[in-house]
């Protein structure tokens, strides 16, 4: 068991998403939540304050500010370290400028798109479920199986839209400036060329691992390791995690069943790399290490131990950092040594000296 320190802040909201901000040298004392599933959904921005009157916590977060939005907020993630992108249930794509301030930072919505996903017969608003940032391309899915790539830069303007799929897609991720993967409810995941047309991209599609051949699995979730863009990690219904290679899609690199339900986020440490970290829906979280002894420090590339198959197990160990929330953790974010978490139990979870 971890030697770490959790500390519980209610905030009245389910949250959906969770970020801190992007900080360069030093551990950050702010991060954004976005809300879903209230009559008004929120992003709030929010800063640690030291605090000498609560009892075994350091920190507690303050809202210094906050933008409504049209409907449950889906996707989160910093272009820049004070722009932010907003997918929302109405479709739209949002950027949110954040000001640091001495006393009182402030957030407010800078653009907002047309509406980029729409359900073909009906015309009516399907929600955007997710986004993936690379540059300042901003990728955005939907429940209509469109993926749409636009711009920091001009959010009028759609610079590719692709017709990805025909049943609703849960993530998207850039494996670099030029490919992105999706993921859809039945578990296929398929990969694109952002600079082709629809009708000219190649057809490369291979599923998530499952037990049981016969119940579905869909992949909830998706994250490339930052150093090894090859590496692809697919979080999915089943609360089991499949690793491909993208190098090489005839079959899983590896497979291993981890929580008993679906994982609902997954995501390296991007000063770490070694580290994996995956929530699910029984309100837990697990940190996964690479055991460094069994790393070749002059074979890196070839043998990630995310790719050694059957062997995965033994080179991976798992330690719980969050259990028994007894609701579902939605996000996390994970910077320096701290992690945090939001879930459906109105509350943010910080975990401080993680690694």
């Amino acid at each position: 068991k971890m030697a770490t320190k959790v500390a519980a802040h209610y905030i009245s909201e389910k949250i959906s998403k969770v970020r801190w901000l992007p900080e360069k040298l030093q551990q950050s004392e702010r991060f954004v939540t976005g809300c879903w599933d209230m009559n008004n959904n929120f992003v709030r921005l929010w800063r640690l304050q030291s605090n000498p009157y609560a009892q075994n916590v350091d920190h507690t977060p303050r809202c210094n500010d906050k933008v409504s939005l049209e409907g449950d907020i889906t996707g989160l993630e910093f272009v820049t370290d004070d722009i932010l992108a907003v997918g929302c249930a109405d479709g739209h794509l949002s950027l949110l400028n954040v000001q640091r301030a001495v006393e009182e930072d402030q957030i407010q919505r800078t653009a907002r798109s047309e509406r980029l996903h729409e359900f073909k017969c009906s015309r009516t608003a399907a929600p955007c479920t997710a986004l993936d940032v690379y540059g300042t391309d901003i990728a955005t899915v939907g429940e209509d199986g469109c993926v749409n790539i636009l711009s920091a830069n001009n959010l009028k303007q759609v610079k590719r839209s692709i017709d990805a799929d025909s049943i609703a897609l849960l993530t998207v991720n850039f494996v670099s400036q030029q490919q992105l993967v999706t993921a859809n409810r039945m578990g296929v995941i398929r990969m694109f060329d952002t600079r082709v047309a629809g009708e000219t991209q190649p057809k490369i599609a291979f599923m998530v691992a499952c037990q049981d051949a016969k119940s579905s699995n869909f992949v909830s979730s998706l994250a490339t390791h930052p150093m090894q863009q090859h590496i692809l990690i697919c979080g999915s219904e089943e609360g089991s995690i499949t690793v491909w290679d993208l190098r090489n899609l005839e079959y899983p690199a590896s497979y291993l069943s981890a929580h008993n339900s679906p994982i609902t986020d997954i995501g390296f440490h991007n000063q770490d790399p070694s580290k994996l970290f995956s929530s699910a829906e029984a309100g837990e979280v697990w940190m996964w290490s690479e055991n460094k002894t069994h790393i070749d420090p002059n074979q890196q590339d070839c043998k990630s131990s995310w790719l050694s198959g059957d062997r995965v197990r033994a080179l991976v160990n798992v330690d719980g950092v969050l259990s028994n929330i007894r609701k579902p953790i939605n996000s996390f974010d994970v910077q320096g040594s701290r992690l945090i978490c939001g879930s459906d139990s109105e509350a943010v979870y910080i975990v401080d000296d993680i690694l």
